[in-house]
């Protein structure tokens, strides 16, 4: 056999091989969509294909099991399903190998079946916080034109091992993957609790830009100014006025609204911490402890 005949059939198998983690669920109201096994009773896919409410179904080779709907996270885009029945994770990818030009799949289910998608890497992200303060190391585009089907699908390297979950990046024209080793606290905080708890100060801020004198001391550009203090939250029993500037939260600088949520995890809850303002022309750290919001 030529070459090129070994390669097509390498990817035949790299698929069949993903088919094994990558599910259809199928719900009346939203039709077909893409799940991916994350261990032996969990699946994960998009929240927003979702209804909670609705009966799921999930296809195990030839047949449809009950599914049951765990929980959801907003500020990902992740909703986790539980099947009784033990599934097959796909490996991990070792993302850190991942770079432009390796060969990688989008598979996703439809109403049609499986779909598989060839394409490339063509660029490796640096820190990226996701709207609601997920924060990610790194991600991935590829040169798979981004579809709305896609959201949630999976995306696989040339060994059929997963490297995360595709999400079509508004305004970015390419296929954002999410690589699945970051969200892993996401998804196990909703299988274990059916939801992801954050911290919040009760505070509603906005970006604005330093005073030249505090930023060339401060080394920042930016801070969030106070619009409004929650009556009885953390903020307001600690002192923070409207009008106030948030520089730091813990010793961390917050140029932008999503640096503080990504702060502002599950361990902050109810933990003392420190939170530096500017204020009249002046620097000022308060203590507080952020409540679960």
């Amino acid at each position: 056999m030529s070459k090129l005949t070994d390669l097509s059939n390498a990817l035949r198998d790299t698929v069949a091989h993903a088919e094994k983690g990558v599910l259809p669920i199928h719900q009346a109201a939203n039709g077909v969509t893409t799940g991916i096994v994350f261990d032996e009773h969990h699946i994960v896919t998009t929240a927003r294909a979702i209804e909670p409410d609705a009966p799921l179904e999930v296809g195990l080779a030839k047949e449809r099991v009950p599914a049951t709907f765990v929980g959801a996270d907003p500020a990902s885009d992740l909703a986790v399903l539980r099947v009784e029945r033990a599934l097959t994770p796909l490996s991990h990818a070792d993302d850190a190998e991942l770079g432009p030009g390796h060969l990688v799949v989008a598979v996703s289910h439809g109403s049609r079946g499986t779909r598989a998608r060839l394409g490339i890497v063509s660029r490796v992200g640096g820190s990226w916080h996701l709207p609601g303060g997920l924060r990610l190391a790194r991600y991935f585009e590829t040169d798979i034109l981004p579809t709305p089907e896609l959201t949630g699908s999976a995306l696989v390297d040339a060994s059929g091992a997963l490297v995360g979950i595709n999400a079509v990046g508004p305004g970015r024209g390419s296929l954002v993957t999410l690589p699945v080793a970051a969200l892993a606290s996401v998804v196990q905080a909703i299988a274990q609790h059916g939801r992801v708890r954050r911290a919040k100060l009760g505070v509603a801020l906005q970006r604005v830009e330093l005073p030249a004198k505090a930023a060339a001391r401060l080394g920042a550009r930016h801070g969030l100014i106070v619009l409004g203090v929650a009556e009885g939250g953390p903020a307001e029993q600690a002192g923070v006025l409207v009008g106030d500037i948030l520089l730091a939260v813990g010793g961390a600088k917050v140029e932008r609204v999503e640096e503080l949520q990504a702060l502002l995890d599950e361990s902050r809850i109810d933990a003392e911490t420190s939170v530096e303002l500017h204020r009249a022309g002046a620097e000022a750290t308060l203590q507080l402890r952020p409540v679960a919001r």
